[in-house]
């Protein structure tokens, strides 16, 4: 297991030597909590180097990611930088990048529920602008659980309210900080419940961001 104690407070700033191979050629992974080697809670970044073809699999409780750099593509499409998709639970495709990508992807966390197949294209979407210096684009809403981008164009204090029942967080551009901690592009951060650190954005900031998943109900497994 890795970082699966939920109750934890996870700060991981990017470093390039953290990338590990996958068992297919050309795919790299780059984990960030993981439930077992190969199944399971999963959370990572992943590389597909120009042409490699990671074979048809199963999400037996879904899959959602977020296209970072280049073009990833399966049996259903093409889905270039800035777009999300959810597969839901039960779900097969065999993922593929013929120039390349770099992919921000969460498998085996979905509700039965949760069931529907979605696509949400950056440009496409209706962003709403904030009382508080940034505006939000939804992504995804399901039983109390949210997922957005947010966007600061000149900087400010990260919203209060979405610390209540924790916070997961990707940076994509710009800075983060929290005290004298900074966190640049692919930093990820883990905030469980009720935790109310002061985090500010610097300047320009795109940010990935999770709510309502990291509640008391959530699993509390032990990181190793």
């Amino acid at each position: 297991m890795l970082n699966m104690d939920f109750s934890q407070f996870l700060t991981l700033p990017y470093q390039t030597d953290r990338w590990q191979p996958s068992p297919v050629a050309g795919v790299w992974r780059y984990p960030l909590e993981r439930e077992a080697a190969e199944s399971g809670h999963v959370t990572s970044l992943v590389r597909f180097q120009p042409g490699a073809v990671f074979p048809e699999h199963e999400h037996p409780l879904g899959e959602e990611f977020w296209v970072l750099e280049g073009t990833f593509s399966d049996e259903n499409g093409d889905y270039e930088a800035g777009s999300y998709v959810r597969h839901p639970p039960g779900s097969r495709h065999q993922a593929f990048s013929r120039e390349g990508c770099v992919i921000f992807v969460k498998l085996n966390q979905f509700e039965q529920s949760d069931d529907a197949f979605r696509v949400v294209r950056e440009e496409q979407g209706l962003w709403l602008t904030g009382e508080h210096g940034f505006r939000r684009l939804s992504l995804h809403r399901h039983g109390g659980v949210n997922t957005s981008l947010l966007e600061f164009a000149n900087g400010g204090r990260f919203p209060a309210c979405c610390y209540r029942a924790g916070l997961e967080i990707l940076v994509l551009e710009g800075e983060l900080h929290k005290d004298s901690e900074r966190f640049g592009p692919l930093s990820w951060l883990r905030l469980p419940p009720m935790s109310l650190p002061e985090l500010t954005a610097k300047g320009h900031t795109r940010l990935w961001v999770r709510t309502g998943h990291l509640n008391v109900a959530s699993p509390v497994r032990h990181a190793i």
